[in-house]
């Protein structure tokens, strides 16, 4: 990567055109009837070791005869549920499923579950489900509890470990601890869940992309889960200070121009400070805040030289805005819930997005606040449903996802899964509440029926008489 050879650099206009060529994949022919895409989950979660009483009393490293790693190496030789890690894998760690996804980790050991990408909706949930039921089972036999919640309330991320020591993770630490805390606390003590959908053909993609952000702090709001010092998401707050120039929002997009996400991804994507730069050796380098993808291309780096193609898809791989484009969706938003309540994002969000009515209604609902983006996602971590105005808009919003949820093709989600996400809006949103007010009152009575909370579970459909 990287190279000193100025004529064979990147240049401004390959960048825009690789960005459009890597970050956008039209899934339909226009003109046809509209279909509903394909979907995948990423669930994360964090493995607690419990005292006698149920209690947390630390986190699970990484590694070592009692780590996460060792667990799950105990899994994959049963041969069924993960495929063994190749003995000269490189760092970081990481397995396959035989079915398609992967299992990876985050740097405080958080354990994450790409599923496969799938055709409907029943499927990846049935996918992240049993993955999730069968790994609750294994760690509980060890004492350790698997707790689906945005924040670690009970280990301070100073006594959390970095777990990962590949070059990415050690730039981003030094890299996020230039500019805030935030960076420490989202790699080390926090836990969410993706929930990645397809673009659709032109003319709907543009309507999904605008969106998909204009939802995001409704999203925040309604699947909070991380309390902490009157916060309802402590998660999102260590994002808005993480790093403003590959966080939030594409600022083309609140700015109100147009509609295209080439363009608001392209601009942000090379307004963003590069994070790492990557020698012709393979070593790196960490990069400065301040220093941009744009800058790297017209000054270049007085030890790296410039840009090149590599580079640039790596640095998109360095992106966290509130939805990401990897050749679809990935809407990052979603605070980690327990897998009792897994299917109400996932419904309500491809309902939103798969139905053209939602869709459409939803936007005009919310099209207005697109300058308040920032604003109101900053309201929505801090204050949550609590505060009138995201109530409201929720109140108005997610009915229509369930809507449109229950207009997607027969099969696409089971009739318990949508019954889910019915119970979700009936129990938590219509109420002004999410689950981070259920987790206060168990916290409220004591850490272990707190850490149950976030522990509540689902057998693999295949395991339940009644799927």
């Amino acid at each position: 990567m990287g190279t000193q050879d100025r004529d064979s650099a990147l240049s401004t206009e390959e960048a825009r055109r690789r960005i459009a060529e890597t970050s956008f994949r039209r899934t339909e022919a226009a003109g046809g009837p509209e279909r509903p895409g394909k979907i995948g989950l990423e669930p994360e979660c964090f493995a607690i070791r419990t005292d006698a009483e149920g209690r947390p009393a630390s986190r699970v490293p990484l590694v070592g005869d009692d780590g996460v790693l060792a667990v799950l190496d105990e899994i994959a030789a049963e041969g069924e549920l993960l495929l063994p890690r190749p003995p000269d894998q490189a760092p970081p760690p990481a397995f396959d499923l035989p079915h398609g996804g992967r299992v990876t980790f985050e740097p405080g050991a958080q354990i994450e579950h790409s599923t496969a990408v799938h055709e409907t909706g029943a499927a990846a949930l049935d996918d992240a489900q049993c993955v999730t039921a069968h790994f609750s089972r294994v760690f509980a036999e060890r004492g350790v509890t698997l707790a689906f919640m945005g924040l670690d309330l009970w280990h301070k991320v100073e006594d959390v470990a970095m777990q990962l020591d590949a070059p990415r993770y050690r730039c981003m630490r030094n890299y996020f601890d230039k500019r805030s805390e935030g960076g420490r606390t989202m790699m080390r003590n926090t836990c969410s869940m993706q929930v990645n959908l397809d673009f659709g053909p032109p003319g709907i993609s543009e309507e999904r992309w605008l969106l998909s952000n204009l939802v995001s702090p409704l999203v925040t709001a309604t699947f909070a889960s991380s309390p902490k010092d009157g916060a309802k998401s402590a998660r999102a707050q260590a994002w808005q200070v993480l790093d403003t120039t590959r966080t939030g929002f594409p600022a083309p997009l609140v700015d109100g121009v147009g509609r295209d996400p080439v363009e608001h991804w392209t601009d942000a994507a090379l307004s963003a400070d590069v994070m790492i730069l990557w020698k012709p050796d393979g070593t790196s380098t960490c990069g400065e805040p301040g220093f941009t993808f744009a800058q790297w291309i017209a000054d270049g780096h007085p030890d790296i030289g410039w840009p090149t193609l590599d580079d640039l898809d790596y640095h998109l791989t360095t992106l966290f805005f509130e939805v990401r484009l990897r050749g679809f969706l990935e809407m990052r938003a979603i605070e980690a819930v327990p897998p009792r309540w897994r299917a109400a994002p996932a419904v309500l969000l491809s309902g939103l997005l798969y139905d053209g009515a939602a869709r459409r209604d939803a936007l005009a609902i919310l099209e207005g606040y697109r300058s308040s983006l920032p604003e109101l996602w900053e309201v929505a971590a801090q204050d949550g449903l609590d505060d009138g105005r995201i109530a409201g808009l929720a109140s108005h919003v997610w009915p229509l996802a369930l809507e449109g949820a229950l207009r997607l093709p027969p099969g696409y989600f089971r009739d318990e899964q949508v019954a889910t996400a019915r119970e979700f809006l009936e129990d938590f949103t219509l109420r002004g509440r999410a689950p981070v007010d259920e987790l206060a009152e168990a916290l409220a009575i004591g850490p272990a029926e707190a850490l149950a909370w976030a522990a509540q579970s689902l057998p693999c459909p295949e395991e339940n008489p009644s799927v």
